[in-house]
């Protein structure tokens, strides 16, 4: 089976992480320049699943959606949280809601084989047991980043196939942050393949909340 992860920038002009597995070995992962390629690069698997890090579907102007509000109550008391979700909020990053638009360029798919999934919460569940600190945030430097980034690699090793090892010693700058979105785009994929590998179980019961639910 063909899964799909995307780690979706907001902005339709900006990069994003993308990975193709069959089952759970890598075929491709790299990354994309702006939203329409992501489309393209989707259509061209119509058969696959699609697991993508980003809002699709946001109807409310103000606070968070329920799919938010539901995960804070399983999730903040293990440190995890999530960004608010409103139109307001993310018509500041972009014209459009990136993740609505990757909806609507492949409707039939939306509810039964294009998700919402979660990096860190995957990660959380199936890896590392708490928060893997690998964003950048104020007092982390890149050499504090890079260490994270290593550990998560280390685990994605472990449980998916494929080449798409990069020394991460020897990334910088704009180099580094892709190929975050790399592993970003990969746990995505990984998700789903999870997912579909424990399908006598519900997503609920895996990731505790519904997480692959709009």
């Amino acid at each position: 089976m063909l899964y799909i992860g995307i780690d979706l920038a907001w902005s339709e002009n900006n990069y994003s992480g993308i990975t193709l597995l069959e089952d759970n070995k890598v075929i491709y992962s790299g990354v994309v320049s702006s939203l329409d390629k992501v489309i393209d690069f989707v259509k061209r698997y119509p058969n696959a699943i699609v697991g993508v890090d980003a809002p699709l579907i946001v109807k409310n102007q103000t606070g968070n959606r329920t799919i938010e509000i539901e995960f804070l109550k399983d999730y903040s008391s293990k440190k995890l949280g999530v960004y608010p979700v409103n139109r307001n909020l993310m018509l500041k990053y972009s014209s459009v809601i990136v993740g609505e638009e990757l909806s609507k360029n492949i409707p039939q798919r939306l509810g039964k084989e294009l998700f919402e999934v979660y990096p860190h919460a995957t990660i959380m569940n199936c890896f590392h047991g708490s928060v893997l600190p690998y964003k950048r945030k104020k007092g982390r430097n890149t050499e504090y980043i890079r260490v994270q980034l290593k550990i998560l690699q280390n685990y994605i090793q472990n449980v998916v196939h494929g080449d798409f090892y990069k020394n991460i010693d020897e990334l910088k700058g704009i180099k580094l942050k892709h190929y975050e979105d790399m592993l970003d785009s990969i746990v995505c994929a990984y998700t789903l393949f999870y997912c579909e590998k424990n399908k006598h179980k519900t997503y609920e019961s895996i990731f505790k909340v519904p997480l692959l639910k709009k």
